[in-house]
């Protein structure tokens, strides 16, 4: 006995911070299954893509000369954003958006205590 009156603290959560956190360790596990699958089912990368991308100079002088250096910029930030929807990259993309979601979730449930 160590002479405090401290109650459960599992009791002390509402209905509500149990049911986000609950969602969230789902969310968190469903995420990280489901990126562990799409890596390891991923298709390597295509050859091609690499070759004829924002990447090459001759590419790059073009769109520069076309559109100028906001048309170079923007084309790499598309093709960035482009690649994180493919392959392997895809799966770091869904572990990294499941973690964030519940983050969210925990984060939410932590203000839902009943004071």
């Amino acid at each position: 006995m160590n002479g405090s009156n401290e109650v459960n603290p599992a009791a002390r959560h509402t209905p509500w911070q149990k049911r986000l956190y609950l969602s969230g360790a789902a969310i968190l596990i469903a995420a990280l299954i489901a990126a562990a699958l799409i890596y390891a089912t991923a298709a390597p990368p295509d050859d091609a893509v690499s070759r004829y991308s924002a990447v090459d100079p001759r590419y790059q002088i073009e769109l520069q000369r076309i559109g100028g250096n906001a048309a170079v910029l923007m084309a790499q930030l598309h093709q960035w954003f482009d690649g994180l929807w493919h392959g392997t990259a895809l799966a770091g993309t869904v572990a990294v958006l499941g973690l964030a979601a519940a983050g969210a979730c925990f984060f939410i449930g932590h203000f839902f205590a009943d004071d």
